[in-house]
């Protein structure tokens, strides 16, 4: 019975609640068929007597002329709503609003024969029916009141437990199952587990804490210059640019043009370094999009140049690392991007075993880490090959 009536009240709690606009005349057609619905359904049901189904059809009118004879905008049309009222298109006569909790009182006389109609005329007064309650000072408080009684008569028809979420949910008839020793084991094991991860957690955080202090220290017994011997050994011969270091720069040409990477050479080395700061996100060892390809053009490079042991160096500037557990420092960071760097270079180089990562941090600087200039320059990776005497190039 309550699902037929929907339609009808839903309509008119919408109107109610300013939800849907509507003219009086609009309202009026529509309410009045899903009314006219209404009845037909109720009238081709057998479940119910022929009282129940004019209290019913009663209900839902007098619900729609309430609502609609006290909207905002009804004073104009609110006459004519009252001479084409529900009740009297469907009743022929004009009853009263006070009828309505007469029913009331008499479906809780008598709740189990009538369970249908509580809910309807619960759900009505949901909807909005207020009756002469409307204009009490109380009237809000005494509405509740009904409806509680209203609800409470379904429970006890329906049997509703209060407590229960599933009333007719009944547990399984079986023994209990019993602890034994190996679940003890188990449990004592995961709890040992457990505090070791918390003692490492906090073992690792006193480390990020305490450890910056003398690292500073070290570094800082001779910050800004190599290590070199007191005594100074005889200067070698000067070769000239290396056969070697010519081949790279040809090779690297078009990302030296660019200003990607430099070609550098010493006495012992010939180094690639890249000078572009932003080779990786930041506090991370993974790559920014589209460096990838800069480093395997240097591994294609390496590879042309059959230059034996590879060490790939990762450096950094003079930025503190703080929060990040993966990289409590610089050196932590530089090494995780060196190996980074070197795990592409694998790829690209045929004996894979001849590669090395090392991390420095921030401890050689090729420029100032004052300013953010310099900086950009420390932020580097440095792929470095053994220089070979002058020969031709291969």
């Amino acid at each position: 019975m309550l699902d037929e009536a929907l339609p009808a009240l839903s309509l008119a709690a919408s109107i109610r609640a300013g939800r849907v606009r509507a003219p009086m005349q609009q309202f009026h057609r529509e309410v009045t068929a899903a009314i006219a619905r209404f009845e037909r359904a109720i009238l081709a049901s057998p479940r119910h007597t022929e009282e129940q189904k004019q209290r019913a059809k009663y209900a839902v009118c007098a619900t729609i002329d309430d609502i609609a004879q006290n909207l905002a905008y009804s004073q104009t049309d609110g006459g004519e709503w009252a001479r084409r009222s529900m009740v009297v298109q469907f009743f022929r006569e004009n009853i009263g609003g006070d009828r309505f909790w007469q029913l009331v009182d008499d479906l809780l006389r008598s709740p189990r024969e009538n369970y249908d109609l509580i809910e309807l005329f619960h759900a009505c007064i949901a909807a909005g029916f207020e009756g002469r309650f409307r204009r009490m000072p109380d009237g809000r408080q005494r509405l509740l009141e009904i409806m509680t009684r209203l609800n409470g008569a379904l429970e006890h028809v329906r049997s509703i437990s209060m407590s229960e979420l599933s009333p007719r949910w009944r547990g399984e008839n079986a023994p209990a199952t019993q602890v034994n020793f190996w679940n003890y084991v188990l449990l004592a094991l995961a709890a040992a587990a457990g505090l070791l991860l918390f003692v490492y957690i906090v073992l690792r955080l006193i480390l990020l804490l305490s450890g910056e202090a003398p690292w500073d220290r070290l570094t800082g017994i001779n910050e800004g210059a190599p290590l070199t011997m007191s005594r100074e050994a005889s200067a070698l011969p000067d070769e000239g640019p290396s056969a070697q270091a010519q081949g790279l720069r040809r090779f690297l040409k078009p990302e030296i043009d660019q200003g990607l990477v430099t070609v550098e050479e010493d006495a012992q080395t010939v180094r690639v370094r890249t000078t572009v700061g932003q080779l990786f996100r930041s506090g991370s060892d993974q790559l920014e999009p589209g460096r990838e390809a800069l480093f395997r053009r240097i591994g294609q490079a390496i590879e042309r140049d059959k230059s034996g042991f590879v060490t790939v160096e990762g450096h950094s500037d003079s930025d503190k690392i703080s929060g990040n557990l993966a990289f409590p420092d610089n050196m932590a960071l530089s090494e995780a991007r060196a190996e980074t760097v070197s795990r592409i270079l694998r790829e690209e180089i045929t004996d894979a075993q001849r590669i090395e990562p090392k991390g420095f941090g921030e401890s050689r600087p090729v420029a100032s880490n004052d300013t953010e200039e310099g900086k950009s320059l420390n932020r580097r990776v440095e792929v470095v090959v053994p220089r070979r005497s002058n020969e031709g190039v291969q």
